[in-house]
């Protein structure tokens, strides 16, 4: 079985959101011969997953969701084109929505991964509204997006994350190597986060691998 990575590596100096802490591995200093290395990590650190808590303080955390939440059929959308900051509409998921489920991951594949680790990646596009809302009326589980952020981040904007995540759809960001897989091709996605108590979110290691069939 052909099971496709979808994360970045954690390491220092990897690209952070603006504000959150700077990650950083520091290599172990254990009894020897014992290497323990410690890391230096935000619950947004690199490929990651967003709970409810990361807008809603009442909201639920990423540990109150049972595994199996993060295990979940789904499909990737292609969107690759956009500009700097320009946001993906309705016409971009359109075409796809009728193989989206209720309970699905939905991935949007912008290609702006290629700019990781340079200033441009943080101009990157971004969705809707407009496609939250569609998202959320058709019952997703999980977004995820190959970008620092599903908002703009030059604009500084909000409402994606707010109209999901008021809605208890997870937002996987960071994700990267989604030209691996065919767009519209249901696979099966894991974005498994550490346990972390009250944690708004956590890094997950992303994967996928093809679901049965593999057709809508």
């Amino acid at each position: 079985m052909d099971v496709y990575d979808l994360s970045h590596l954690i390491e220092t100096g990897m690209p952070f959101f603006p504000g959150d802490p700077e990650p950083r591995v520091i290599p172990g200093r254990g009894a020897p011969p014992w290497q323990v290395s410690a890391l230096e990590l935000g619950t947004h650190t690199g490929t990651h997953i967003d709970a409810p808590s990361h807008r809603f303080p009442e909201g639920r955390a990423i540990a109150d969701f049972p595994p199996v939440h993060f295990v979940r059929p789904g499909l990737v959308i292609p969107v690759a084109g956009l500009a700097e900051d320009e946001p993906v509409e309705p016409e971009r998921l359109e075409p796809f929505l009728s193989r989206v489920r209720a309970g699905d991951a939905v991935v949007f594949a912008t290609g702006w991964e290629r700019y990781w680790g340079q200033p441009r990646y943080f101009r990157h596009p971004y969705l809707s509204e407009a496609v939250a809302g569609l998202l959320v009326e058709a019952g997703v589980a999980i977004v995820g997006i190959d970008a620092l952020n599903v908002d703009s981040t030059v604009q500084g904007t909000s409402g994606v994350h707010e109209r999901l995540l008021s809605a208890e759809v997870l937002i996987v960001e960071n994700l990267r190597g989604l030209d691996q897989l065919v767009p519209g091709r249901r696979y099966v996605f894991s974005f498994l986060p550490l346990p972390v108590r009250g944690g708004d979110g956590s890094p997950v290691r992303a994967v996928a691998w093809e679901s049965d069939g593999g057709s809508p």
